[in-house]
């Protein structure tokens, strides 16, 4: 009765079970719009369109904080074991900061002149659209871990070593971008150049949200593997 596994067998939880997949499949929409957006912006130069998908992950990350309330008043209803409504609420919230760094990273870089991309190297503007791909890659099996979970669990396993695979990837991506930016003799605000490290920061935040999503379902399984 203690276990998040438990109460999402019960039927009365289906409803929440439900709720918790959609919030994942918003959260990979934040995600997946941003390189929409990244792509937009740093490839075909398209700076107006770039504007209105980064505008879209502000929308699809409003879209999940109100799923997620809408999850914890759920469970939050009838008698549940504590351990229950915590267990829930620590994914859901985990979930939550990956969209939570998508729009970081969307609201930041509207600010950014475009002066700044263009006396960009071919190098960085390379890695930083690799860094996105990458994370797009890890954040394909979020909804997958969430539903195997609560099903079979067969490749709960898989999927979380494929994310950590991923998030070390790009670990690996920034390192070369720090590097890749420090090449370069910018001529911009030294503003400008605070926020830019900022923006990166969270963009590879995202992929650590990914997997911190991973490893707690990861802990999930490892305490009910006798179920």
């Amino acid at each position: 009765m203690g276990s998040l596994i438990e109460f999402l067998k019960r039927e009365t939880a289906l409803n929440v079970l439900e709720k918790t997949i959609k919030h994942a499949q918003i959260v990979q929409e934040c995600v997946k719009e941003l390189e929409v957006g990244l792509n937009l912006l740093l490839k075909e130069k398209k700076i107006e369109k770039a504007n209105k998908n980064f505008h879209k992950v502000d929308l699809l990350e409003d879209d999940a904080d109100k799923l997620r309330r809408r999850i914890q008043r759920e469970v939050s209803k009838g008698e549940l074991n504590p351990s229950i409504r915590l267990n829930l609420s620590h994914l859901v919230k985990r979930l939550d900061d990956v969209a939570n760094c998508s729009t970081g990273v969307a609201r930041r870089i509207v600010t950014i002149p475009i002066s700044f991309w263009e006396q960009s190297s071919e190098e960085t503007i390379s890695i930083v659209l690799k860094i996105i791909e990458t994370t797009v890659e890890a954040v394909e099996y979020l909804d997958k871990i969430v539903i195997d979970l609560v099903e079979e669990r067969k490749n709960v396993k898989e999927y979380a070593k494929l994310i950590n695979q991923y998030e070390h990837e790009v670990d690996l991506l920034n390192i070369k971008l720090r590097k890749s930016l420090q090449e370069t003799d910018y001529n911009v605000n030294f503003f400008t150049i605070f926020t830019i490290g900022n923006i990166f920061d969270i963009l590879e935040a995202i992929s650590d949200s990914i997997e911190g999503v991973a490893d707690y379902i990861m802990v999930l399984l490892t305490s009910t593997s006798g179920l």
